[in-house]
């Protein structure tokens, strides 16, 4: 009788356990996707930034300034968004790897 309510509590202990890891590795999922959404909105910024820069340095000041009409988005099959998103991903992979470089130089700059 003792072993059945040691095993139903050991048993009943790991279920808990294995619950309370799933629901911690969601939301640590959750996170890294706010990270990325992050990231690409900060990547964003920055190439909206550029391209307005570069629309700078292109209008020569004899010419009046045209302003930029929106593109048409193109209407892409599924392959080719998919390759768009896996491209995408790497590129923030990529990313994510230089600015942890950076951070593991600016420490070891500021521990000096």
């Amino acid at each position: 009788m003792l072993k059945r309510l040691l095993f139903a509590g050991i048993f009943a202990l790991v279920l808990w356990l294995g619950l309370l890891s799933n629901s911690a590795s969601s939301q640590q999922i959750e996170s890294r996707i706010n990270n990325l959404e992050a990231d690409l909105r900060r990547v964003e910024s920055q190439l909206n930034q550029m391209q307005s820069q570069l629309g700078q340095l292109r209008v020569s000041p004899s010419q009046p300034r045209t302003t930029l009409t929106p593109r048409q988005p193109r209407n892409l099959s599924q392959t080719e968004r998919d390759q768009m998103f896996d491209r995408l991903a790497t590129l923030f992979v990529e990313l994510k790897q230089q600015v942890n470089k950076l951070e593991t130089r600016v420490s070891k700059l500021e521990s000096r």
